[in-house]
């Protein structure tokens, strides 16, 4: 497979079947719904939420999409968490982990986010064994925030405000 283009679409309403599928792989919905298979009304708010916070605070939900392929193999989220914050989550296909895509795919979000002028700070959290999504946060130059407590256990939170953000740090994805 190419996989030399890729890009960052804007996700709606008629994109939640394809979300869906990449919520219910094991390896995906591992750490992000606590090991539960998420239900179809997850994926609904999830696009609900984010698709509003965008004219509002920057946020938005974008799919990781290979022109060449069919499918939804990524999810960046920024969701507004209600403090006028943005709230970011990112999700990846295990056939593309260890890649570079998920820093990517959150860099170019979070250009966007910053960009936009509306939110002042950008943050995500991650269950302590999921290491590869914390590697993600600190490679993205966002800081330790707090412990929290999840449902399945102990978590961490790291953010990052708008100018501490460097755009050139990593190559952005197309939006289209």
């Amino acid at each position: 497979m190419n996989r030399s283009a890729v890009l960052l679409q804007r996700i709606n309403s008629r994109d939640e079947a394809e979300v869906q599928r990449l919520l219910c792989v094991p390896e995906v919905y591992k750490y992000l719904a606590d090991g539960a298979e998420p239900p179809p009304s997850l994926t609904a708010d999830w696009i609900s939420t984010a698709t509003s916070a965008a004219p509002r605070i920057g946020g938005g939900i974008w799919a990781l999409t290979f022109p060449q392929e069919n499918g939804i193999l990524g999810v960046v989220r920024l969701a507004d968490d209600g403090r006028d914050e943005l709230e970011l989550t990112y999700l990846l296909h295990p056939d593309l982990w260890g890649l570079g895509y998920a820093t990517r795919m959150a860099h170019t979000a979070m250009n966007y986010a910053f960009g936009s002028g509306r939110v002042s700070v950008i943050w995500a959290g991650a269950d302590v064994p999921n290491l590869a999504s914390i590697a993600v946060m600190e490679r993205l130059g966002m800081r330790f925030r707090r412990k929290v407590a999840y449902p399945a256990g102990e978590g961490v939170e790291y953010a990052m405000e708008a100018g501490d953000f460097d755009g050139s740090r990593f190559e952005l994805l197309p939006i289209e």
